[in-house]
């Protein structure tokens, strides 16, 4: 089994845990950094798409500013708690999968970090081809070096990559993207390193 498939594995086992012990709400650094790239767009207009929605957290404060969003996730169970909770969400892998569509933003938070350096690379080339001319991404990966695979927080192992601002940028001229910004922050959660790398750019 791969990480990234060992991974999705223990979110299908842990779900519902995992979003027990995870913040309730969108607020101080995210919710800046999301209102920041929001503020881009036109409300109602924009195609946006989500990867890695989880308990649809962020997706319901990016709606109460007045926008569409599409929801998925690789996990079936995460999946199935949105439809229960009356979300449209449908099951999408980033790596594996295609797209489908062509979006004005795709939004991806405290995903990519499960992704080894070279899916990152195939998952942000999907991005790139799957945005309108002038498109936006926004995600975030935790800073750092090298990566694990842990049982922290769920006792069931998950796999992490950590990246560098200029590994990052590197990585996103080369495929094509302009006007980079990357924002390194404390963990926005209020606990403890490693800090958070909020990324954004256009295509």
């Amino acid at each position: 089994m791969s990480d990234n498939k060992q991974t999705i594995d223990t979110y299908n086992k842990k779900a519902i845990e995992y979003i027990k012990s995870s913040p309730k709400f969108v607020d101080g650094k995210l919710k800046n950094w999301i209102d920041k790239n929001f503020a881009k767009l036109i409300p109602g207009k924009s195609k946006i798409l989500e990867l890695g929605s989880g308990s649809g957290k962020d997706a319901d404060y990016i709606k109460s500013l007045g926008f569409d969003i599409e929801l998925t996730d690789a996990s079936k169970s995460f999946v199935e708690y949105l439809v229960r909770q009356g979300k449209n969400a449908r099951l999408l892998n980033a790596i594996t999968d295609e797209f489908g569509q062509i979006y004005d933003l795709i939004f991806a938070n405290a995903v990519f970090l499960h992704f080894n350096k070279k899916e990152l690379k195939i998952v942000l080339k999907k991005i790139f081809d799957s945005l309108n001319q002038n498109g936006l991404i926004a995600f975030s990966v935790k800073a750092g070096e090298g990566e694990e695979v842990t049982t922290r927080k769920l006792n069931a192992p998950r796999y992490f990559c950590y990246w560098s601002e200029p590994e990052l940028k590197k990585v996103l001229t080369e495929i094509g993207f302009k006007e980079i910004s990357i924002e390194i922050t404390e963990d926005y959660r209020g606990k403890h390193k490693p800090d958070w790398l909020f990324v954004s750019a256009k295509k």
